[in-house]
């Protein structure tokens, strides 16, 4: 009996049924007048009613309602009690649906003015309608455009709710957005936020840049801050005009550098050479020798570049290590010209992407091109009258190589039939939207890899661009072609980067090969 007199001294008063008076029947009004059916009106006054009460016995004013204090109220401990005396039951927290209808009630709050939004929701709902209409002016595919829209509208809704102007996102509004704990739904699309942490992140950023390029009232660029990015620069510039290296050669070191040099430290003056090889062994016990070899080359005419710009002790490129690796100690990697045929031939010719990637396997496997020359290639570098086409390669030295007339008609059948009809002078084209040029080698390489696998070839072990390359010079080799004819098709300078081919010809190797020990002969 007195715990229960207890109970009932601590239960809450119940509100005053005016609490509710100036906003439940203007919602239930407003829900009509959007067309909502009368059984689903039915179910959004109980939840607004339960909002209210709980903001009367919190003390917060209506004008203060904003995001944090919508997480409050689906995250708290229910203790508010009905008009007739009842408490509520605990709140649903995880439920969207309880989201979706305490967040209508609240905009049709703001819609009404009595909660005070400085963001203007409908004008940045503008500004995604326009990135949308850009979109498709790419040719993006309808389902594509329909997730930008639903998550730039997830973010729009969510700046609304921040109270944050469109001028004033910034890196960090796009990490919060990224991380924050979202009670976004049910307002414009009910779960409108589920892959917003994923790909929907990335679709954001591509909107944020999309408006900072356009009209300029976004000051971020949507791109995480990069703390080695005005090194990297003036590394860049210093390899060109000091040693004429060529692009391709700058990327990949870059892409080296920004692996290693957070580990180093971002001072130039306190690098040694302790810390240096602690960092290449961690790499070559990490990656293949080829990779770590690849992080020493790069460190090494990095720190030349620090040494004579005076930032780091000129002994300093010295002590990087060299990474084991014997270029003569292994054979070529290579398919037999039966299995290239199949490769080229397992591309669909009905479709554009099939047109495409047929005309580069051809350049691959009858002029054995590097990946970076597919990229690299443009429509004026296709000498038509004359048969010809241009490379340029590692280097700034352009070469004129033969056009045979089955890889002519590759390119001339993907350009005139196949290529998207827009102002691009390189050759080959992303095949979906937007259509730009190919970003990298790397696109190349996952074309050879398709293709092997369409052509059922598991047993080579590269499986790149490189493999066709190799192929073709093994091919001319075994062919008859002398090291000469092979080194101009590869464009190699020096007649020793050729010779490692001499090896794959066994059927020649086996006139000159000397009897074993013991009388038995390899074969």
């Amino acid at each position: 009996m007195q715990a229960s007199t207890a109970r009932r001294r601590q239960a809450p008063r119940a509100p005053d049924r005016s609490l509710f008076d100036p906003y439940i029947p203007a919602f239930q009004a407003h829900l009509s007048s959007e067309g909502m059916r009368a059984c689903s009106i039915a179910n959004y006054p109980g939840p607004a009613k339960h909002f209210l009460v709980w903001l009367h016995q919190q003390g917060i004013q209506i004008q203060g309602v904003d995001g944090d204090v919508i997480r409050c109220f689906l995250e708290h401990e229910c203790h508010c009690p009905r008009p007739h005396g009842e408490r509520y039951q605990c709140t649903t927290n995880h439920s969207p649906h309880l989201k979706g209808r305490i967040l209508r009630f609240v905009a049709f709050l703001e819609q009404q003015r009595h909660i005070h939004n400085p963001v203007d929701q409908g004008a940045a709902l503008e500004r995604v309608d326009a990135f949308c209409a850009f979109l498709a002016s790419q040719a993006r595919a309808a389902g594509t455009v329909a997730h930008y829209r639903r998550n730039c509208s997830h973010f729009v809704y969510w700046l609304c709710q921040q109270r944050i102007a469109m001028e004033a996102i910034d890196e960090d509004t796009l990490r919060q957005f990224d991380r924050h704990d979202c009670v976004c739904a049910g307002t414009f699309t009910l779960g409108a936020q589920r892959d917003a942490h994923g790909a929907g992140a990335k679709r954001v950023a591509r909107f944020v840049r999309y408006l900072s390029a356009t009209d300029g009232s976004v000051a971020a660029t949507a791109e995480q801050p990069d703390d080695q990015a005005g090194t990297l620069a003036a590394f860049r510039a210093w390899m060109r005009r000091h040693r004429g290296t060529g692009e391709q050669t700058l990327a990949k070191y870059t892409h080296q550098l920004r692996r290693v040099l957070p580990q180093l430290g971002p001072d130039p003056a306190r690098y040694d050479a302790a810390s240096v090889n602690h960092l290449i062994l961690q790499r070559a016990s990490a990656a293949s020798p080829l990779a770590a070899q690849a992080a020493t080359g790069a460190l090494r005419m990095y720190f030349r570049y620090l040494a004579a710009t005076g930032q780091c002790a000129p002994s300093l490129a010295g002590a990087v290590p060299r990474v084991p690796r014997w270029r003569l100690a292994t054979l070529p990697r290579y398919v037999l010209q039966e299995e290239v045929e199949r490769v080229i031939a397992s591309c669909d010719l009905t479709t554009a992407r099939g047109m495409r990637d047929h005309a580069i396997l051809l350049l691959l496997a009858r002029l054995a091109l590097r990946a970076g020359d597919i990229v690299h290639l443009r429509l004026a570098d296709v000498d038509w009258n004359n048969a010809l086409i241009r490379v340029a390669g590692k280097s700034a030295r352009e070469v004129a190589l033969p056009l045979p007339q089955d890889v002519g008609d590759a390119i001339a059948a993907y350009v005139e039939r196949a290529r998207p009809r827009v102002p691009a002078a390189h050759v080959f084209l992303r095949s979906l939207a937007p259509f730009e040029p190919l970003a990298h080698g790397s696109v190349v390489t996952g074309i050879v890899s398709a293709a092997l696998n369409r052509a059922g070839i598991t047993n080579a072990t590269l499986r790149g661009a490189y493999l066709l390359r190799h192929s073709a010079a093994t091919h001319l080799l075994r062919s008859g072609s002398t090291l000469e004819a092979v080194g101009a098709l590869l464009r190699h300078r020096s007649m020793d980067t050729t010779t490692i081919y001499a090896k794959v010809d066994t059927r020649m190797l086996a006139h000159i090969v000397q009897p074993w020990i013991g009388g038995v002969t390899c074969r």
